[in-house]
């Protein structure tokens, strides 16, 4: 019964214990380039795994995402960086999805969390929308939440969804002009996988063999 206990105690592990959020301008971030739709993404330009150590991993079509130098400080809720999507061929393609799939950190265990945020760079009035979608750990859809580019500039998109076992989302928009910056996450906990559940079942199962086996001792 300890046993189960401590395996129990170990798949609840929860790491970091706040909110985490990334602008792409960290120690380490891939180097930004030039905001140029349609150019092929330099190889240090390429975003995927770099931020593992906070426990989440980015893709995009061609597998990776791209770090972009936005080129207009105001617009971009912390300058100068931003992300956007790539095309299958290694492109540029702000109109292609990005992912960003949770991880406990440095780890390769899939984890899950409660919220994300994820702002829209701030292009200006009109310039379409962004949608984003969450998954849990099966690729389930969630929920969705869009919010139109069609604010005062300062306010662009803000994409926030919350409920239970978030592990993966996307994020796009609608007409290749929206970039994002400043991806958040709550809390990451451990998803037990699919052995370590039958393995807590047949704990339990064990256990109430246990129980039921137990004599029964008459009262007087």
């Amino acid at each position: 019964m300890m046993r189960t206990a401590l395996t129990i105690a170990a798949l609840a592990l929860s790491v970091p214990a706040a909110a985490t959020t990334i602008t792409f301008e960290e120690p380490g971030a891939p180097a930004a380039m030039s905001n140029s739709p349609g150019a092929a993404v330099p190889v240090a330009s390429r975003l995927d795994n770099q931020y593992l150590n906070l426990g989440v991993v980015f893709g995009s079509g061609a597998g990776y995402a791209a770090v972009v130098d936005h080129g207009f400080p105001s617009l971009t809720p912390t300058p100068p960086n931003i992300i956007g999507g790539t095309a299958a061929n290694g492109t540029l393609s702000y109109s292609t999805p990005i992912t960003a799939t949770f991880y406990l950190p440095n780890t390769a265990t899939n984890a899950v969390t409660n919220s994300v945020k994820v702002l829209g760079d701030l292009f200006g009035l009109g310039s379409g929308s962004a949608t984003l979608i969450a998954y849990d750990r099966f690729g389930n859809v969630l929920g969705s939440v869009a919010d139109g580019d069609n604010k005062p500039l300062g306010q662009g998109p803000v994409l926030s969804f919350s409920a239970a076992g978030i592990h993966s989302i996307s994020f796009f928009s609608d007409n290749a002009t929206v970039g994002f910056d400043n991806v958040q996450f709550g809390a990451l906990t451990a998803v037990p996988e699919p052995a370590s559940w039958a393995l807590m079942l047949f704990g339990f199962g064990a256990i109430g063999a246990t129980v039921r086996r137990r004599p029964r001792v008459a009262i007087a």
